[in-house]
């Protein structure tokens, strides 16, 4: 099973691509200590849906770094993903990031949406603030 060190979702990865020095610092941590970072690819296409042209560019040398991985959506994750999406208000992307989080040993989550992550995930989930 693969080790992750941070998950991002899509407000973080526009942080990113916005050169937010926080986020960038975060995942260079995870990787020095020789974890992954998880990035949900419906957070991954959100971002490249609310992108600048200067933030798209910053997106995909992102995704492409060897300690990120982007995580896919598989075919028994529909239920779930709608289920939980309609709990936090529509977001797709959010809830293939807590389906991805909560499959893994405890991830911490780099979000700006902590309440609408707590609909699904324990209240104690390790969030990180935007």
């Amino acid at each position: 099973m693969i080790a992750f060190g941070l998950a991002l979702d899509t407000t973080a990865l526009l942080a990113y691509s916005s050169t937010e020095l926080d986020v960038g610092h975060r995942i260079a941590k995870a990787a020095d200590r020789g974890r992954q970072v998880l990035v949900p690819a419906l957070c991954l296409a959100n971002a490249h849906q609310r992108a600048t042209p200067a933030q798209w560019e910053m997106l995909e040398l992102l995704g492409a770094l060897p300690h990120i991985q982007v995580t896919p959506v598989e075919g028994d994750m529909c239920g779930h993903l709608g289920g939980w999406s309609r709990r936090m208000e529509g977001r797709m992307d959010l809830a293939q990031l807590a389906i991805d989080a909560a499959t893994h040993p405890v991830v911490p989550i780099m979000t700006d949406r902590r309440e609408l992550l707590g609909e699904v995930l324990p209240k104690e989930w390790p969030i990180i603030d935007l």
